[in-house]
């Protein structure tokens, strides 16, 4: 059943959308009611299952690592190859995002890794227990990922000037293990209140404070977000892939994505692909009207594409689980 949010819900989760972080009290100063309705209603958008989880983005380039996409076609779709994989790659600490799909491939997969070559093992793992299922798979490294709010949701617009968050490559920075803890924590929850990790990890809660301010100011912890099952307000999730005629454009694009209600992020790769950006519609005609739009605003630009609807996440965190 489609849930259908009132004013107040919209305002919540735009909120919440824009920094998860942001304590109950906060959140009822700007929706100007009280702390305790503000803990009602986040509890019952979470017990509804529309809020899924808070997550935490990472650069975890600034932490020294890769971040490889991997799309994957099945010879024949069957269920208990796909729940086998599936539940294989949750497992792997490697993987950061774990996707089930449909249209041209089957899974989505991105792994977190040091290193090219310790890409390569992990990937093999998989080869070695899958590659009898495998039609064809596609590799890319992740350069940088600009993702924005959903304003889809308020209904409102967009502009030029709206906050982005920026995952790019960048300078390895110094962290130790108390960092480490502490974002490994608020990647599996974002809103995890300071005084549960200064009692799991034995330091004051000024200390926890300072080392969080730490790892904003040095570019590790980019922002948090509220993750939502966009398929509970009769939405669906496109991953686009295309390929252009001119390379020059794709600033332009880049534009028109972050204006766009509908358009949540921008990858840029080293892949067959020129451009791709992700958006959550209502139905398929809404999804060909974006299409259509881009091919008027820039015209000889789009030389083909493709893309699939995301079934559901079966991970997603920015940083492996190790």
């Amino acid at each position: 059943m489609v849930m259908t949010l009132n004013k107040r819900d919209q305002k919540l989760l735009k909120i919440l959308d824009l920094d998860a972080r942001q304590s109950n009290i906060q959140i009822a100063k700007k929706l100007k009611i009280s702390k305790n309705v503000v803990n009602y209603n986040i509890k019952r958008l979470e017990d509804e299952k529309l809020i899924k989880s808070y997550n935490t983005i990472v650069n975890a380039s600034k932490l020294g690592y890769f971040f490889f996409r991997v799309y994957v076609d099945f010879y024949e779709r069957d269920i208990n190859i796909d729940n086998e994989l599936i539940d294989y790659l949750v497992q792997l600490p490697e993987a950061g995002l774990v996707a089930r799909v449909v249209g041209d491939w089957d899974v989505i997969i991105g792994f977190y890794v040091r290193k090219a070559e310790d890409f390569q093992k992990v990937w093999n793992k998989v080869l070695e227990k899958f590659r009898k299922h495998i039609k064809h798979y596609n590799v890319a490294l992740v350069t940088e990922q600009i993702s924005f709010r959903r304003a889809y949701l308020t209904e409102e617009k967009k502009d030029i000037s709206e906050k982005n968050w920026i995952i790019d490559e960048a300078e390895k920075v110094k962290v130790d293990d108390l960092d480490l803890e502490i974002l490994g924590m608020m990647a599996k929850n974002a809103r995890t209140p300071i005084k549960d990790i200064a009692l799991k990890t034995k330091m004051s809660s000024m200390a926890i404070i300072y080392r969080i301010k730490q790892l904003i100011s040095k570019g590790v912890i980019v922002g948090t977000r509220v993750s939502i099952e966009f398929s509970k307000l009769g939405y669906n999730h496109y991953r686009v892939n295309m390929e252009l005629d001119d390379l020059k454009v794709v600033n332009k694009l880049i534009s028109f994505c972050q204006v766009h209600p509908n358009i949540l992020k921008v990858d840029k790769a080293i892949s067959e692909f020129d451009f791709e950006f992700d958006m959550e519609v209502k139905n398929f005609e809404q999804f060909q009207e974006i299409i259509d739009q881009m091919k008027v605003l820039f015209p000889g630009t789009i030389r083909d594409y493709n893309y699939f609807r995301v079934l559901k996440y079966h991970k997603g965190r920015y940083l492996p689980s190790n």
